[in-house]
């Protein structure tokens, strides 16, 4: 038999290859050098749900699922046309609006001469094996009953967080168990126990910050991992939330159940510095909140327990000093050391118990800022004392400014201007009289904001002080930003000022910088009268502290501004003011 001639040969061959490409499972589809579809095979069109007809002349993107970005197919096609291959997963979308994933290798064809004509794609439809594969990770990583993740998965992002953990770094792990489940999960029966653990998950889904991970961990027990706690409080802040939420009724069915939860606290690197220790910690604690009676909270460590005790009985008590205006405000006079006059006094904020139990501000002052309460606190100061200087000028005084410290959470607030614009024109007070004080490290956290707030609040006729100076921040160049008016040294630089060489270095540098800037500068914590002495040497111009005024309630202090001052002969040579 001879052999078929060449034109013979080449037809059988199309033949064949048609035949392969039109019966291949896998997907193919072809594209001239403008994109366009110049044939797709019938795999192609069934898992698509598009015709040949429907497709020819049209682009791939029509099966655009919009799970990639331009830049995705930006690259892919730059790829093509410097005439190189590609291999990619590819999210598409059917007809039918269904997502199906094609694994595909995408090559150039060229003809006799060298050059690209078209884009062959050769792919295949792999959707059905991602879900499988999902599904074991679903059921190796979750809860199939909350759709938690496990104490599996927990166990590695605990471990993910603690390769992550740097130097000074924190977190906390918390295991919570909700108090008499079994004897609610016998009574009701399992459906509805299951169903009372699904609504805990969700409770807790919504109540957590973003930066949590939840589990199931076993039975009624949950595990809860706060990636950025960075200290206890924070800690038991949660858990006490936490505990407060559960305690709202849980609707089963026709049944209104009430529960509780106990919660253990572990911390890193406090309690543990591996992943094993700090679960083995947790349930620790989770045991001794139970042993307690439930309904509570307790730290691995006792000492961390007390303290927390300590602080919310605080915390009831400050929301009592609120409700019975147990606050009250005494003012430091600040005195001139170029004439001797008092230029003004810095309100600061008291709390007395009704046992007549004093309690210092730095004590109290942090649990009204992780209370919530320091911006409605911090603007019945500003009120009050505007009311209090006003009423001094009423009363024929001398006029001086009084000061008032804005808190973290008072200098962000978007309507500051507006509330101190209130306070000011509810007193009477003219905006001159009234000076505002921020803290260095405050403003250095987003200089350009603080810029802002700070013009804005000058615009007002207000004058502006910077509290603590040199005590929060090591560079002097973001002071030319700021449009303030008064630098105040900070009393660590005070103490020792006449005995340390350095501390003096740095208050004669500080008040000459601060003299070549424009500003005037106030020492703070002025104790001894040699401190008063060198101060007046180096040329500040004012001073507080408590060897010439302690902080006075308002009626002594009127009683002081007409009395001889003791101090008076350490601020000028002969003795006069």
């Amino acid at each position: 038999m001879s052999a078929p001639e060449p034109e013979h040969q080449f037809l059988d061959s199309y033949r064949l290859f048609t035949e392969i490409v039109q019966q291949t499972a896998d997907l193919v589809l072809v594209t001239n050098t403008e994109g366009k579809i110049v044939y797709v095979n019938p795999a192609w069109e069934s898992c698509s749900g598009y015709s040949r007809e429907e497709v020819l002349g049209e682009r791939p993107s029509l099966l655009n699922s919009g799970k990639h970005d331009k830049a995705f197919f930006s690259r892919l096609w730059a790829t093509l046309v410097s005439g190189q291959s590609a291999q990619e997963i590819v999210i598409n979308k059917n007809r039918q609006g269904e997502l199906f994933y094609e694994e595909k290798t995408l090559t150039p064809v060229r003809n006799e001469q060298g050059q690209i004509v078209y884009f062959v794609s050769i792919g295949k439809d792999i959707t059905r094996q991602l879900q499988q594969e999902d599904k074991l990770t679903y059921l190796t990583h979750f809860d199939a009953l909350t759709d938690l993740p496990n104490r599996r998965l927990l166990a590695d992002r605990l471990d993910q967080r603690i390769r992550e953990a740097t130097q000074n770094d924190s977190f906390a792990l918390l295991c919570l168990g909700l108090d008499r489940f079994k004897t609610i999960n016998e009574s009701l029966g399992n459906r509805l126990g299951d169903e009372l653990l699904q609504q805990t998950a969700s409770r807790l889904q919504q109540i957590l910050p973003g930066q949590v991970t939840i589990s199931r961990s076993s039975g009624d027990e949950f595990l809860i991992l706060l990636h950025n706690i960075k200290n206890s409080r924070a800690a038991a802040y949660i858990a006490h939330k936490i505990i407060h939420e559960l305690e709202r009724p849980f609707e089963l069915g026709e049944t209104e159940t009430y529960i509780s939860a106990s919660v253990g606290i572990t911390l890193y690197p406090h309690d543990g510095k591996t992943t094993d220790q700090l679960l083995s910690n947790a349930d620790i604690a989770l045991h001794r909140a139970k042993q307690a009676g439930g309904q509570n909270y307790h730290y691995f460590t006792d000492e961390l327990t007390r303290d927390a005790v300590s602080r919310f009985q605080m915390e009831n008590q400050l929301r009592q000093a609120l409700l019975h205006k147990e606050f009250y405000l005494e003012y430091q006079p600040r005195i001139s050391l170029v004439d001797g006059s008092v230029r003004g006094v810095e309100a600061l904020i008291r709390w007395q118990k009704p046992d007549g139990t004093r309690v210092s501000p730095a004590e109290f002052i942090p649990q009204l800022e992780e209370m919530g309460l320091i911006t409605s606190v911090g603007e019945w100061v500003l009120h009050t004392a505007c009311l209090q200087a006003r009423s001094w000028q009423q009363a024929g005084l001398p006029e001086f400014k009084v000061s008032v410290n804005l808190s973290a959470k008072q200098f962000v607030q978007k309507d500051l201007c507006q509330i101190v614009d209130k306070c000011l024109a509810h007193a009477g007070l003219d905006s001159s009289f009234l000076e505002l004080e921020v803290t260095e490290s405050l403003m250095i956290e987003d200089l350009q904001t603080s810029v802002r707030m700070l013009q804005n609040l000058k615009n007002m006729g207000i004058s502006l002080a910077i509290d603590d100076f040199g005590a929060g921040y090591s560079s002097l160049g973001y002071l030319k930003h700021l449009p303030v008016d008064t630098l105040k040294i900070d009393k660590g630089f005070v103490d020792d000022l006449a005995t340390d060489v350095a501390d003096a270095a740095i208050v004669q540098a500080v008040i000459s910088m601060a003299h070549r800037m424009g500003l005037e500068v106030t020492a703070e914590g002025v104790e001894e009268p040699d401190q008063l002495d060198l101060l007046v040497s180096l040329g500040c111009e004012e001073v507080q502290g408590f060897y010439l005024a302690r902080p006075m309630l308002p009626e002594i202090l009127e009683d002081w501004l007409l009395k001889p001052k003791a101090y008076s002969k350490h601020l000028l040579p002969n003795g006069l003011c």
